[in-house]
């Protein structure tokens, strides 16, 4: 009995010995009188454990690492205290996500770019800079040639904690710019031009990232980008999008007539110019910008007469329909601007109503001298101006092409191709892909289809009976999206 109470009383004592031994090993190992330590930042990722760093973006998820980090009661970002969730704390590293909402240095350069962690025994300090977006540059403006001492404004947004503005000359040298201002909404930066610039590229460095634009000491001659439409409704306002220009003096539109500068509207951004174009070209062809930088030509086809479908003035005639009138505009009333004649749908289409406002036409289509055979149907839109005067609610159109009435186009609702949204109170350019109206694979099977027809019609699927429609059609053509 005594050996067996000595076996008892020892086992006792080693099971208070082994239960101590975590909470010795625990209090050598985080000693509460030593104080917390951040050392090092990485991500979650476990694959990218070893990738330390020091900065991140708002709304990241990174693990801040250390020594002595129990007991934590506070994190602070940018002298901004933040949420957390002490179970994914520990002694040697908390996970934090930085908050999408936090001030940043870039727009308040006084707080401090750091991670602050307050524990129930001390606290700790670790340099880390949240990044401010990107920098992105729009343009440049300046009085050319350009000439050390003059001004120069860059345009573009986030530039947040400008580091540097270099000219980069294409032959490897650069010259920083050393007078300059960041503007109030960090969307300009306005500098001196300093000696020795060069053609090459104007970059801005920021703490986030850096960014360039090409940079030349002459006027660069202008380029074209886009336009709002290739076949613009005669007298309405149409524009053109691009770089450079700068004192633009005339457009020549197909090498047929000009349009002179007074009679053109430049943005200040020099990227845009509005225009009206006076009369019809007679032909195809390119438009001609002559600015202070030179000539340019598009790329594109303006005015492609050759692949009009439906005008109703020399290619194609109205056929049928109801509810429908021709109209050619005369500036006081909508559509307020036509190629001479324009279609209208308008009136007030019952609750449910399938068969109304019908507009049945017969059509010229493009040869294959003007398409070739082996276009790709894919390749292809039906592109038209239309203007819509009333809110359509919920009145819808279909479509058919060719009289395939299987193939028929339906519930569609007209949508400027420039912006996918559709306008009102103005002409829009609207493009269907062709594959919408035929099952062929190409524009020569199309073509082959013997028949004529072009049919719109309006439909209101909707218990609301309180529907007004006023929309205007012009110039239908079918056009090699590819290309146009």
């Amino acid at each position: 009995m005594k050996a067996l109470n000595k076996t008892i009383r020892f086992s006792y004592h080693l099971l208070i010995a082994v239960l101590l031994l975590p909470v010795i090993s625990c209090n050598r190992n985080n000693d509460m009188t030593v104080a917390p330590e951040i050392t090092h930042v990485r991500l979650t990722d476990p694959e990218k454990a070893d990738s330390i760093f020091t900065g991140a973006f708002p709304g990241t998820m990174v693990a801040v690492i250390g020594k002595n980090l129990d007991g934590i009661q506070k994190i602070y970002i940018n002298d901004q205290h933040i949420a957390f969730n002490a179970n994914y704390c520990t002694s040697t590293s908390a996970i934090i996500s930085i908050p999408a909402d936090l001030l940043l240095t870039g727009t308040h350069p006084d707080l401090p770019n750091e991670i602050r962690i307050e524990t129930n025994h001390g606290e700790t300090r670790f340099n880390f800079h949240i990044y401010s977006p990107a920098p992105q540059i729009a343009r440049i403006e300046l009085k050319y040639p350009a000439k050390a001492g003059e001004k120069l404004r860059i345009y573009g947004s986030n530039f947040y904690e400008v580091k540097k503005v270099v000219f980069e000359s294409k032959a490897g040298g650069s010259v920083s710019a050393t007078e300059y201002e960041i503007g109030g909404d960090y969307d300009k930066i306005e500098l001196k031009i300093p000696a020795g610039i060069q053609d090459g590229r104007l970059a801005v460095y920021c703490m986030t990232d850096s960014v360039s634009i090409a940079f030349t000491t002459n006027v660069s001659p202008p380029t074209i980008k886009s336009w709002s439409s290739d076949m613009p409704i005669i007298g309405d306002q149409a524009f053109i999008t691009g770089n450079n220009f700068i004192d633009v003096s005339k457009l020549t539109i197909n090498g047929e007539f000009d349009i002179a500068g007074e009679d053109l509207i430049v943005a200040k951004s020099q990227d845009t110019i509005y225009y009206r174009l006076p009369k019809v070209p007679t032909k195809s062809g390119t438009i001609t910008i002559h600015a202070a930088g030179g000539q340019s030509n598009s790329t594109l086809l303006f005015y492609p007469v050759q692949n009009l479908v439906l005008d109703w003035d020399n290619i194609g005639s109205y056929d049928w329909g109801d509810n429908n009138m021709a109209v050619t505009a005369d500036g006081s009333k909508p559509p307020f601007f036509s190629t001479g004649t324009a279609y209208r749908i308008f009136g007030s289409p019952g609750a449910w109503q399938y068969w109304w406002g019908n507009l049945s036409n017969k059509a010229v289509y493009p040869t294959v001298n003007a398409i070739p055979a082996n276009t790709p149907i894919g390749n292809l839109v039906l592109r038209f101006e239309c203007f819509v005067n009333e809110p359509l609610a919920t009145a819808t159109f279909d479509m058919q092409l060719k009289g395939n009435w299987d193939k028929m186009l339906s519930d569609y609702v007209p949508r400027d191709r420039n912006t996918n949204k559709t306008s009102l109170g103005k002409w829009m350019t609207c493009d269907i892909a062709l594959n919408r109206f035929t099952s062929v694979a190409n524009y020569g099977s199309f073509a082959a289809i013997a028949s004529s027809e072009l049919g719109i019609f309006t439909k209101n699927k909707a218990d609301n009976a309180n529907v007004k429609v006023d929309i205007y059609f012009d110039n239908f053509r079918i056009i090699d999206s590819s290309k146009n």
